[in-house]
């Protein structure tokens, strides 16, 4: 029996020094079977087993499997390591600390995060947060602290966020790292004072002189959270040309998100080509090149440019979030929106509060026609990024596909609040009206356009508005004139063929012909500029001249009524890509495609309008 048992210790013994030359080797794959053999042996044979070997065959085994992602196999066996190790603390047993100074993992605190994770990525939130809180606060490292606070931050599998817990967690983690720029716009999100957040920047322990740059960081932040883009931009711009940060990847991708959250597509447009210039492997960089191209209706992007992107992106063997948002954005601008609309879901699987996954969620519903579904999926993206200007035009384009003016009307007040020096808020507005039944309130379309192109004097979706109002209003020589001016810098279709309708009422054919044929050379295709030139030929055989504007909302079966303004009225088969965008860049995919994207008003949008109802 004695020989026995001094066989079977020594098989112990040498299980248990291979499984440590394993783990000590990081072949945590092979260190499982290993230690799960001698586990099962220390349980048969009580004999030799002692607390201590137990204890360490378990954190073998429980850290290899987190290591492999076996997270629900690391899982069994935590609660059995805390009890062991209660028992080896109240027997003051050496070797625990022995074990935690050989392996700073072992140590309870990363334990309990380990653990926490295992429970995050199975989706027990309320189970991690609840992990993490049993470390005691003075023992909790930044990582842990930072873990606590997104948890808390983005809420439990039950939609409840703690969000004063997280602000404290976030601020301990900027005690010790202020340059925590991640954890800086957590803190801005969740509506800290951006000067409290410089302070408590500035005072950190850690914080290197000459680091003004970052005070001004934190300011463009803090402006871009409080909806004011345009201040946002030019304060990183400062930063880009006056400071030794230029031409650096993470600052140019900022000065490209607020350009591009304020409108500024063709700005943002080249900082984002020169981001990928710089690391083509920047994969958010290309999605949001792609987001550009497909919003303004054709980029300035060479499209063989475009293709190689987009092969590198399908040539990465691990998606990340941002692999499938480029991939659906892809698939939107093709119009496969139900195969977009998958590719959107697994990037909201990978990344539930991604911004832009969840904006062209709800365009892609646009598209698919299911308007009450993308009202709920732009409220739920207003709920994550209340500071992103094209939630309130999704829901604006949403409510007008219902014919739900009121709720319109009354969103373009709150947008006007938010976005106050901002013209896509003033323009959407006077979109709104001018599509509204009373024809009082159409009149005062007018002065909403006008402002915002005080705002921006070539705010093309404003210049766009002025037009369609001229059409039903009658031109001056002043809109003539700034219309002009306007497609000199932006030959857009739309513009064009809305100076050639106007010269051909005006009785200027040779004009209106200079147009029509401007528009031509752009989209051979284009039906509305094919119409113009009938009813051209038609008035230059017929006298007088044929007036349109009779037939208001009575000839619903031409292809586009020349009083509206943008597009032509058609079934949802045969839609024509919409005419005007935003910053005048033609569309380049269907109406539906386009009807989340673009400022003004598109093909979709008139489709329903209520038969009493002029222009």
């Amino acid at each position: 029996m004695a020989s026995f048992l001094i066989v079977v210790e020594k098989m112990e013994i040498a299980l248990f020094a291979n499984a440590k030359k394993l783990y000590d080797h990081k072949l945590y794959e092979c260190v499982i079977p290993a230690a799960d053999l001698l586990r099962t042996v220390l349980k048969n044979d009580r004999y030799v087993a002692t607390l201590d070997v137990e204890y360490q065959v378990l954190l073998y085994l429980l850290n290899a499997n987190y290591k492999e992602r076996n997270y629900r196999a690391a899982l069994r066996h935590f609660d059995e390591i805390i009890h062991k190790r209660r028992l080896m603390m109240r027997h003051k047993n050496a070797v625990l600390v022995a074990i935690e100074s050989s392996y700073p993992e072992f140590g309870d605190a990363e334990q309990r995060r380990r653990a926490a994770e295992c429970y995050r990525q199975i989706g027990n939130t309320d189970m991690a947060i609840e992990t993490l809180l049993q470390v005691p606060p003075t023992l909790r490292s930044p990582r842990i602290n930072l873990m606590l606070a997104r948890l808390q931050h983005h809420g439990s599998r039950h939609g409840t966020t703690k969000k004063s817990e997280a602000v404290l967690a976030y601020k301990e983690v900027i005690r010790e790292c202020p340059m925590a720029l991640q954890v800086i716009e957590a803190l801005l999100e969740l509506g800290v004072n951006g000067n409290e957040i410089n302070s408590l920047v500035m005072h950190a322990a850690t914080v290197p002189d000459h680091f003004d740059w970052l005070s001004k960081w934190i300011k463009a932040l803090a402006q871009m959270f409080n909806f004011k883009h345009s201040d946002a931009s030019q304060t990183f711009l400062m930063l880009h040309d006056n400071t030794t940060l230029r031409c650096n990847e993470h600052l140019m991708m900022a000065l490209g998100k607020c350009l591009y959250y304020n409108g500024d597509y063709f700005q943002a447009e080249d900082i984002f080509s020169s981001t990928l210039c710089a690391n083509p492997d920047n994969v958010e960089a290309i999605g949001l090149m792609a987001v550009l191209c497909g919003q303004e209706g054709g980029c300035e992007q060479d499209s063989a440019d475009m293709d190689y992107l987009f092969a590198k992106v399908s040539s990465e063997v691990k998606y990340t979030a941002s692999h499938w948002f480029a991939h659906a954005q892809l698939l939107y601008d093709e119009g496969k929106f139900e195969r977009g609309l998958n590719f959107v879901e697994k990037c909201l699987d990978s990344e539930p509060r991604n911004h832009e996954a969840l904006i062209l969620r709800g365009r892609l519903l646009i598209a698919l026609e299911r308007h009450t579904q993308a009202v709920c999926a732009f409220r739920t993206a207003q709920m994550v990024a209340p500071y992103r200007f094209e939630i309130y035009r999704g829901l604006f384009h949403s409510y007008l596909a219902q014919k739900r003016f009121k709720e319109a009307n009354a969103l373009c007040n709150w947008t006007i609040r938010l976005f106050q020096n901002s013209p896509r808020s003033f323009t959407m507005f006077g979109r709104t009206l001018f599509l509204f039944p009373d024809p009082r309130m159409r009149r005062t379309a007018r002065k909403f356009a006008e402002k915002s192109l005080k705002i921006n004097h070539i705010y093309t979706p404003a210049v766009n508005l002025i037009a369609d109002i001229c059409q039903v209003e009658g031109p001056t020589k002043a809109i003539i004139k700034l219309l002009e001016k306007h497609v000199i810098i932006f030959p857009k279709v739309n513009l064009l063929n809305h100076l050639g309708d106007i010269m051909r009422k005006q009785k200027e054919p040779v004009k209106a012909m200079e147009y029509y044929y401007k528009a031509l050379r752009q989209d051979p295709k284009s039906k509305r500029t094919l119409r113009g030139l009938r009813l051209l030929a038609k008035s230059d055989d017929e006298s007088p001249v044929l007036d349109e504007s009779d037939d208001i909302g009575m000839d619903n079966q031409q292809s586009i009524n020349d009083l509206t303004t943008l597009c032509e009225a058609t079934n949802a088969q045969g839609a024509e890509g919409a005419e005007s965008v935003e910053n005048s860049r033609e569309a380049s995919s269907s109406a539906a495609a386009r009807s989340g994207q673009e400022e003004d008003v598109d093909e979709h949008d008139w489709i329903d309008v209520p038969d009493g109802m002029s222009y």
